[in-house]
Parts: C-alpha cells; sequence; structure tokens
C-alpha cells in the first residue's frame, strides 16, 4: 500500500439482522443478531471490518459494547494520530492495549480489506489464499425437541453441507447425539459445547466417545487446558479447541501437551487476522487440522472468514455457509451463496469483494475524523 495513502475517517456502525430461524446456544435463544462494522475511509477506498464480540458477555468477556468503547477511545484514534493503514503495523500500535482481541480483530480485518483493495487483489490473494472452493459446515442449536434438532439437520444435510456442528451442554448432549447417529449414520457431527463442562464432568464427556464423531469441541473452558489434554488422551474422537486458543503462544501450548488434535480459528478471538495466518502457518507445520469458525456472522464477516478458510491448511469444512442460511439480510452485498452445494467460493473483487447493502439497518453510527486527533 502506498505511504501516501492517509486515512480521512474511520465510521463505527452497528447493525442488526434477522435471524431465518431462531438460534440457541447453552446461554440463551436469538432471533436477531447485532454486529460491529468498522469502515476505515483512506485515498478515496472504504475498508471494512466486523467485529465478532458477541451482545452477552458469555462465549468472551468482550461485547459489542466493550468493543465500541475501545474502538471509539483507543483503537481508531490511535490510528488517527499515527496514519497508520498497515495491519501487522496497527497490532504494533495497540501493543500497550491490554486483551480485546475482538476488537482489535474488527478494526484491523477493515485494514486488511483497504489494503488489499488499494492493491486491487482479493483479500484471500492477500492473506496467502487463493480463489478457490471453499467446503462449508452449518451449525445446529439446542432445540425444545430432539424432534426439531433432527428436522433441522435433515435440512443442513439436503442442502449439502459437508459437517455439522450441533450445540451441547449437560442434559443435551448422549441422548441427542446417538438419536443423530440413528438419524444420519456416517454424516459427519462435531459436538460444540461451549465449554459447558466443568472439570467434573470429565466421565461424562469421556461418554461421547461412543458417538461416533467427527469431533468434540471445546468441552472445559479456557482455564482447564490440561484436562482437554486428559480427556484426548483417553478418547479417540479428535478434541478439537477453540475458546482454548487466542493467541499462537497458546496454540504453541495447547499442541505441546497435546490437548487436541483439531482447531477452529475465528479471526476475532485470536485478535485478527495476521494473527490467524500465523496460527494457520504452525498448525500446517505440526499437521493439526483447522477451519474457520464462526459466530453468526454479518455478510462483511463471513466475506473475512471464507477468504481466511483459502488458506492450504483450511483442510475441514468451515462455518462460511450462505447468509441465506442464516440471516434474511445480513447487510452485505453481494450475499455468499454456494457455488455448488456444499461449497462457496470467494468473488475475483478486490479486497472482501463486498460493500454494506443500501439497505442495512444501522441501529447507531459514529464518525471519527483526522482531524479530531491530529
Amino acid at each position: 500500500m502506498s505511504a501516501a495513502l492517509d486515512i480521512e475517517r474511520i465510521i463505527l456502525r452497528f447493525v442488526t439482522a434477522t435471524l431465518t430461524r431462531p438460534f440457541e446456544n447453552r446461554w440463551q435463544r436469538y432471533h436477531t443478531w447485532t454486529k460491529l462494522v468498522i469502515e476505515v475511509d483512506a485515498g478515496g477506498i472504504s475498508g471494512f471490518g466486523e467485529c465478532a464480540a458477541m451482545e452477552t458477555p458469555f462465549y468472551n468477556y468482550e461485547t459489542i459494547e466493550t468493543a465500541w468503547y475501545i474502538t471509539e477511545q483507543y483503537l481508531a484514534p490511535m490510528l488517527l494520530r499515527e496514519q497508520v493503514t498497515d495491519p501487522r503495523a496497527a497490532q504494533t500500535v495497540w501493543r500497550e492495549i491490554n486483551g480485546h482481541e475482538e476488537a482489535k480483530g474488527g478494526v484491523e480485518g477493515a485494514l486488511w480489506d483497504l489494503r488489499a483493495r488499494a492493491a486491487g487483489r482479493p483479500l484471500c490473494e492477500e492473506l496467502g489464499g487463493t480463489i478457490r472452493p471453499v467446503p462449508v459446515g452449518a451449525t445446529a442449536g439446542i432445540e425444545g425437541t430432539i424432534d426439531h434438532l433432527l428436522a433441522n439437520i435433515e435440512h443442513f444435510r439436503d442442502s449439502g453441507f459437508r459437517r455439522i456442528r450441533v450445540k451441547i451442554r449437560p442434559g443435551w448432549d448422549l441422548e441427542p447425539l446417538r438419536e443423530i447417529n440413528a438419524a444420519f449414520p456416517g454424516l459427519p457431527i462435531v459436538a460444540d459445547a461451549n465449554a459447558a463442562y466443568a472439570e467434573e464432568h470429565l466421565d461424562q464427556v469421556i461418554r461421547l466417545d461412543e458417538c461416533d464423531l467427527m469431533a468434540i469441541e471445546q468441552p472445559f473452558p479456557r482455564d482447564l487446558i490440561e484436562t482437554t489434554a486428559t480427556l484426548q488422551s483417553r478418547i479417540s474422537t479428535a478434541v478439537c479447541l477453540d475458546e482454548q486458543v487466542h493467541s499462537l503462544r497458546e496454540m504453541r501450548h495447547a499442541c505441546r501437551i497435546k490437548a487436541g488434535r483439531m482447531a477452529n480459528i475465528k479471526v476475532g478471538r485470536v485478535g485478527g487476522l495476521a494473527e490467524a495466518v500465523r496460527i494457520h502457518d504452525f498448525c500446517q507445520a505440526e499437521g493439526i487440522d483447522l477451519f474457520v469458525g464462526g459466530k453468526w456472522d454479518h455478510g462483511l464477516g463471513r466475506w473475512c472468514a471464507l477468504a481466511l478458510a483459502t488458506l492450504p491448511n483450511m483442510t475441514l469444512p468451515s462455518d462460511v455457509g450462505p447468509s441465506s442460511e442464516y440471516y434474511v439480510d445480513d447487510g452485505a452485498e453481494p450475499k455468499v451463496e454456494f457455488c455448488e452445494p456444499g461449497w462457496v467460493m470467494p468473488g475475483p473483487g478486490s479486497g472482501l469483494g463486498a460493500v454494506l447493502s443500501d439497505d442495512v439497518n444501522v441501529v447507531r453510527e459514529l464518525e471519527l475524523t483526522t482531524k479530531e486527533f491530529r
């Protein structure tokens, strides 16, 4: 990117989208989902990033409100003062800000998009990937009945999804997983606990090994990495790491103690695309299977995750499926769509290849300009 490309303004927007069907994880049930979208304008070019923080502090301590505050008060002013548009250099500018990976990941994503658009390259190529088809998986939430769960899984299977992640928690695990096995033999299933089990539940989680799963994802909280390693040593099913990996350092530690054979990389959780690529490269060298995870990303976040999912060691179906499976309108134009059932592909356009749609539902907006911070 040219050094003459100066930042003119940074715009923060809360964007709300309506889900195509209600979704329930182990904490709550959702009908709408609000995301923080960041726009960085420089040299007549706009780069877009989507902060992956949730509305609640359950998955992570960050929420969209804390991310808005940290971005407005610290991340954006630092970029405007220093006129830094290089995404890797931005992490150096922010080095004194402790944590807040989701907020950093959202702003850094906008810088990556800006960089790729200025270079006239698709974001996937800017990251080291290629324009190629990517296999995708779907996520089935917790339902009121097993019959409703099976109906959702049947829809996903018939739509061509290559893998189904099923949300579980104590009391909603063995029985639904057995019913899924009986109804859909051979269908790749990941049982995702979102850290729902305590250390004393180890034997209970070990029983999931009988369910013929592709993986058991994040059964224990982040601070129980040793317990996770014990689980992996006692079962044949792969353990998939999620919340326990917020950095390359944590991935190295998890690998060293053999805590899992698979990992889910979420851009926001690890603080941005640069760290995600570093984790990818390490896992590729160590033979750890990867996929790109999502947290009900809106359209811009979905295009960003899809670009990451084209890297060579993203060997498993990623959570970058068609927007229409999740939202009535995801706020982006164009939408992510199947190129063939079960597969999606980045477009040839520069950057994300997408922008905010004209009818996006913006519920809060703030513009920060260079003149305010010079």
